[in-house]
């Protein structure tokens, strides 16, 4: 399950199979009771009763509706809007300290100066910095990665509660580690840890049980992202469709004709080769 804007800012749902990649149907809307009649008049309750998973991002909606239309289906957050959501708030915290410092003194202006420029070096995995190799970094000099970065840490207490918080999420995802996980969101929260990221352990605990599946199945939503990056790129090329019904033939028609095209291509090149 996903949804794209379209028009004027209106959201359509979209639904494909997680293995193939087919896109399934779209729908104009993605309101609640629009999915839910589309579900029911579609497809029997027999025919919703076998489908085993579906794969989503943290949508609220979506995760209480499921249960109801698809009883026997474990649900699983896809782990990308896992990552998403601690990094996003790891990098507000970020940018909230660096406003912090931006003062008349001198000093905190070069600590501003710092985290503004290195901000990836802290939402970089901390098994992927270097602690071994020494190079020059502005504002910096001839420094390890690893140490650079610890110093931005030293700024402020808030900053490196977060990352340290940040930074076990990420592991126990890279991991592919549910108990570890578990673990981290039900260790009291420490109170220099920053707001945004003590909103993101609330919203990831209120999903658990979905998140645990993402460890267990092999599912994810990667094709559906990549359909709804062309669908942008059609809807670009195409400066907008004023009529949704159009856009929904176009998209279905680019998607389901490219393997009859590819085909083609394959009979060529066989007429080619048999002629030489």
């Amino acid at each position: 399950f996903d949804e794209f804007k379209y028009g004027n800012g209106q959201m359509a749902f979209e639904y494909i199979d997680v293995v193939t990649g087919t896109i399934l149907d779209i729908l104009e809307s993605k309101d609640t009771r629009t999915i839910k009649d589309h579900f029911c008049s579609r497809y029997s309750q027999n025919q919703r009763n076998q489908v085993k998973t579906i794969t989503t991002d943290m949508n609220a909606s979506y995760v209480s509706f499921i249960p109801e239309l698809f009883p026997n289906a474990d649900i699983i957050i896809d782990r990308f809007h896992i990552v998403q959501l601690v990094n996003r708030a790891m990098n507000k915290t970020r940018v909230k300290v660096m406003n912090r410092l931006r003062t008349s003194n001198g000093e905190d202006q070069k600590k501003y100066r710092r985290l503004k420029r290195f901000w990836k070096k802290l939402l970089k995995k901390e098994s992927e910095l270097s602690y071994t190799t020494y190079q020059y970094f502005p504002m910096f000099g001839q420094r390890l990665e690893s140490a650079i970065v610890s110093e931005m840490l030293a700024y402020d207490p808030e900053l490196k509660a977060t990352y340290t918080m940040y930074q076990a999420i990420l592991k126990a995802v890279e991991h592919n580690d549910s108990k570890q996980l578990r673990t981290v969101l039900d260790q009291p929260a420490s109170p220099e840890l920053s707001g945004y990221m003590k909103t993101s352990l609330k919203t990831l605990s209120a999903h658990f049980p979905p998140i645990q599946n993402t460890f267990y199945y092999p599912y994810n939503n990667g094709k559906i992202e990549g359909i709804n990056n062309k669908i942008k790129v059609l809807n670009r090329v195409a400066y907008g469709y004023g009529n949704f019904i159009h856009y929904k033939n176009r998209i279905i028609l680019h998607f389901n004709l490219k393997p009859i095209r590819n085909k083609i291509k394959m009979i060529e090149k066989e007429r080619e080769h048999t002629a030489a």
